[in-house]
């Protein structure tokens, strides 16, 4: 061992006009810093829910009148759609229409009205004739009388036989004072005594 004193080094390295300063932080005023600003935070945040409650409200209590006959929002829109093939849809259409055409079926089962093919209508009205009410069948109407009266061009036409008012030769044109070359008949009477 030594017998040299021991000497301490440190008390002579000591500066006694630099020293540790023991206040460089304010923990309480961070701590109320942080207080305060999540209080703020949070009354801001409970004010904006309470603001769009609010307005949700006002806005049911004050909403317009709706008519029922506006679609609800969301729903699809009712059929027809738009066309994305119409080709398909024209051809589906006519062989629909073809096989009305052409097919025997039922109109309204309940009432016994049925549709019968085109072609057998034609030929059983060709034999048969169109059903006229007895109480209605006039001789005079119909195609067996022509018009009689004033034409849109101005002439008038006789009654009871073909129009003559117009040259012989064919189109040309008939002044709409030229009289009629057949004599006018007075118009044949309906049995009610209409025209």
């Amino acid at each position: 061992m030594s017998t040299q004193p021991h000497h301490d080094h440190s008390a002579s390295l000591h500066n006694a006009d630099v020293a540790h300063e023991h206040d460089d932080i304010n923990v309480r005023a961070i701590l109320w810093f942080v207080v305060v600003l999540t209080g703020i935070t949070v009354a801001i945040q409970a004010s904006m829910v309470g603001m769009f409650k609010g307005l949700d409200w006002y806005e049911r209590r004050n909403e317009p009148y709706v008519t029922p006959l506006v679609e609800e929002p969301g729903r699809p829109f009712p059929a027809p759609g738009l066309q994305t093939t119409p080709w398909t849809d024209f051809r589906r259409f006519h062989a629909e229409q073809e096989d009305r055409l052409h097919t025997y079926g039922w109109v309204d089962e309940k009432l016994g009205i049925a549709r019968i093919p085109i072609a057998k209508a034609k030929e059983m009205l060709l034999q048969r004739g169109i059903p006229v009410r007895p109480e209605l069948a006039d001789d005079t109407e119909g195609t067996h009388v022509s018009a009689m009266g004033e034409s849109n061009g101005g002439r008038s036409l006789p009654g009871g036989t073909a129009d003559k008012s117009a040259p012989a030769g064919g189109g040309g044109f008939v002044s709409p004072d030229a009289a009629p070359t057949a004599p006018v008949t007075a118009p044949p009477k309906k049995p009610g005594g209409g025209l």
